[in-house]
């Protein structure tokens, strides 16, 4: 699991929260929360051998702010994956970067927030600090539904 985010940018900082609160959670020994400012190619190394990667972070999705969402990373390009300008890669990008170098790369599912306010200096918004316990269980299902599997876990 990747949670991807910069804490002096407000709502941006939503995946920094979320790693800190995953790490308390009990999820398995085989789950892997890497915290990240940024999503970037060393992505490709850190997710080597998972059967299931989850990225958590502030997505624009011209939604609500506050609105959990999730979807599966790699398809055509959607509204979803434009991540706020903080931000290096989509994404898709980098599933597509992976695909086009031979890499295999595991299943990736993004868990996000529709952020309110990113401004440098701020912290979360109301509207992502009451979204986070819903967040939290949309990545808590996703760990479970590979919990029977095998391989290690990035997420």
């Amino acid at each position: 699991m990747v949670c991807v985010g910069n804490p002096l940018m407000g709502d941006d900082g939503f995946g920094m929260v979320m790693a800190k609160a995953l790490k308390k959670l009990n999820l398995g020994r085989r789950v892997i929360v890497l915290e990240r400012q940024t999503l970037d190619v060393s992505i490709l190394d850190s997710a080597r051998g998972a059967s299931k990667l989850v990225i958590v972070d502030a997505v624009k999705s011209s939604r609500p702010p506050g609105s959990v969402v999730k979807f599966v990373a790699g398809r055509p390009r959607s509204p979803f994956l434009r991540v706020p300008m903080s931000h290096e890669i989509a994404p898709h990008d980098i599933l597509t970067l992976a695909r086009k170098s031979g890499i295999r790369f595991p299943q990736t599912v993004v868990v996000g927030i529709e952020p309110a306010d990113c401004t440098v200096g701020r912290g979360l918004s109301v509207q992502v600090k009451e979204a986070i316990p819903r967040a939290l269980e949309e990545v808590r299902d996703e760990v479970k539904e590979c919990a029977g599997e095998g391989n290690r876990k990035a997420g």
